[in-house]
């Protein structure tokens, strides 16, 4: 995955993060009330994009890892 990619599967992650914090950091959620529909909407898809960012991450982390191991030092021959 390129640069670019990268890039983009942490931006996701910080589009989730921003959207479960927006309603309490910005007051759109009043404290010790219940839950409107407008910050349940929040939580839940941010908690999705940012999963989906995380899961992405580590997705490459482990592509990365894999190709490492695939171009490292080969055992030699066994006769």
């Amino acid at each position: 995955m390129s640069r670019w990619g990268i890039a983009g599967v942490g931006l996701l992650f910080v589009i989730g993060v921003w959207l479960v914090a927006a309603p309490f950091v910005t007051g759109e959620q009043p404290d010790s009330a219940t839950w409107t529909a407008a910050t349940r909407n929040d939580v839940i898809v941010g908690a999705v994009l940012a999963l989906l960012g995380f899961t992405g991450f580590f997705t490459v982390l482990a592509g990365h890892i894999a190709d490492m191991y695939a171009k490292g030092p080969q055992p030699p021959a066994q006769r």
